[in-house]
């Protein structure tokens, strides 16, 4: 009689056993797969930006008195939205500091500018890599030399962390990455500007 009564008390063991692997295994998939949530971020890096572009050893054409200049400290602070579908948008204040070269006959300067753009992303496990989606972005300097005017970007790709519970979340651009500057937010008409950055992000979530 006991031994009728405890097999299909093991067998119910065994069976919610199961149903809760099956359960975390389905919920770690699509936690890998896509997310739904808004991150505050933090910014900080440097870009060294040549007006005549970079040569192959990613040095500003021109040479040291060339049109070149030094964003010496950038701070980015904002939002990060992602959506369930593989989309996503930043919105952000940009805080730079320049410093020119002796061709370029400028002072150091500094401004303020408001960034948007969308991306699109991928996730393998915790790793996350998020992709410019082309002519979406925008910068408008609302203060300093280049105040009430815009700035057009091609920016590569993103790559970070999610943590493993979705609350924290890091990235960065891989360099030697270019960020090619356009005429145009279609970004089909570079200038010969280009950009090289070293910018690190990191955020909390806000909520879905």
């Amino acid at each position: 009689m006991k031994g009728k009564i405890r097999r299909p008390a093991v067998f119910v063991i065994i069976a919610a056993i199961a149903m809760f692997m099956v359960s975390m295994a389905s919920a770690d998939g699509n936690r890998q797969k896509t997310i739904h949530a808004q991150y505050a971020v933090t910014g900080t890096g440097s870009c060294l930006i040549a007006i005549a572009g970079f040569n192959a050893s990613l040095q500003p054409n021109g040479g040291a008195t060339g049109p070149w200049f030094w964003g010496a400290m950038t701070l980015d602070d904002g939002v990060y939205t992602f959506n369930r579908d593989g989309t996503g948008s930043v919105n952000i204040t940009l805080h730079e500091t320049d410093l020119y070269s002796s061709g370029m006959g400028a002072p150091p300067g500094v401004g303020d500018a408001t960034e948007n753009y969308n991306f699109t992303y991928t996730m393998d496990g915790g790793n996350i890599t998020l992709t410019y989606v082309t002519g979406s972005y925008e910068a408008d300097w609302t203060d300093g030399p280049n105040a009430n005017t815009k700035l057009y970007l091609i920016l590569p790709p993103w790559n970070g962390e999610l943590s493993p519970d979705g609350e924290t979340l890091y990235a960065s651009f891989r360099s030697p990455n270019i960020l090619v500057i356009t005429a145009d937010k279609a970004n089909k008409t570079p200038v010969g500007v280009q950009a090289l950055c070293n910018i690190v992000f990191q955020g909390y979530r806000i909520g879905p």
